[in-house]
């Protein structure tokens, strides 16, 4: 969510949603200044097309997003002061790196020490995105999340049509039985009574 309105502060609390779930992005402090720990601040985009700094952000709030923390204000607090998008790279390279020096012990027969996921290397307490053997959970909740994006673009491509064609019939129906409700109520009220067209009023 990015509020760009000039000094108005956002209240997350009308939201009606546990704020343990909550994330906003803005380009003003003010605008956040009742819930500061939910928010990411942004510098403000000035019109240039080679600003990627929403693109490069994609990768943290994918990975807070799909890993299911309990609350993403400790998330936030261990990147206080630091660019999110550059921290966050660094600390998934170094995991992936050690991840992968595990696994080359693994395949030598060594019993490595289990690094934790990324979770740990974030400075949080959740250490559960160890996936299967030779992959990480992180890895794994991407690619699912892929092939079902992908078949649900393949259903688009093969029922798209019958879809639309099922939801216009469905809006049509729905209109006309409004008019009829409508026309109904209407005749009734300008009868007098509960009369149908063409029946004699109620007396």
């Amino acid at each position: 969510m990015l509020c760009e309105q000039a000094n108005v502060a956002q209240d997350l609390s009308y939201l009606n949603r546990d704020l343990k779930k909550v994330l906003i992005i803005d380009t003003d402090a003010h605008h956040v200044k009742n819930q500061p720990e939910n928010a990411i601040i942004l510098p403000k985009w000035t019109g240039d097309p080679k600003d990627q700094t929403l693109i490069q952000l994609i990768p943290f709030l994918e990975y807070l997003a799909t890993m299911g923390f309990d609350d993403v204000r400790e998330v936030l607090k261990s990147f206080e002061g630091k660019n999110i998008p550059v921290e966050f790279a660094l600390r998934e390279k170094r995991l992936r790196e050690k991840f992968a020096q595990q696994e080359a012990e693994k395949r030598k027969g060594k019993k490595g020490k289990s690094i934790g996921g990324l979770a740990s290397a974030l400075g949080l307490s959740k250490s559960a995105d160890e996936g299967a053997e030779g992959k990480m959970l992180w890895d794994e909740i991407r690619e699912r999340g892929q092939k079902q994006y992908m078949e649900f673009e393949r259903k688009i491509k093969e029922e798209g049509e019958k879809w639309l064609a099922e939801r216009d019939a469905e809006e049509k129906r729905l209109q006309e039985e409004a008019m009829k409700n409508m026309r109904t109520g209407w005749f009734s009220g300008f009868l007098g009574g509960g009369s149908k067209p063409g029946e004699e009023p109620t007396k």
